[in-house]
């Protein structure tokens, strides 16, 4: 096989990894869409997919495109690389409910510059974490 030195080998590797990156994503997929209380349905109906592929997703049955994955972020309303970072050690928070709850409360009437300067602020205490 002409090619890339080593390309016959990183190949052999990506293939095993697909069932195991559907599978991570399948589990972020499912505990944010639990965590913001949602059925398959309704969340297939808000990111116009079927909740029988939401499920079929989550399983790690079948494999999405990147469209429909935005879609679901979109109706998750969370950035799509929380469902996409799948490096060890890098798996994003997810905000609980309550402190999503907090920050609305917080950045309700406020400009959206301000809500940055105080982020930067809280991440200055925390570390970085936040």
């Amino acid at each position: 096989m002409l090619g890339w030195p080593g390309a016959e080998a990183r190949e052999k590797v990506a293939e095993r990894a697909v069932p195991h990156v559907r599978k991570f994503l399948g589990q972020r997929l499912r505990a944010l869409r639990k965590q913001r209380g949602l059925s398959q349905e309704r969340l297939g109906r808000k990111a116009s997919l079927s909740g029988k592929f939401i499920g079929e997703v989550e399983r790690g049955e079948k494999s999405i495109s990147v469209d429909s994955l935005y879609h679901v972020a979109v109706a998750l309303e969370v950035p799509l690389r929380h469902l996409t970072d799948v490096r060890p050690g890098r798996r994003t928070a997810v905000p609980s409910e309550e402190a999503e709850r907090l920050f609305a409360l917080v950045c309700a009437n406020r400009r959206p510059g301000d809500v940055r300067k105080a982020l930067k602020v809280v991440r200055a205490m925390l570390g970085g974490a936040a």
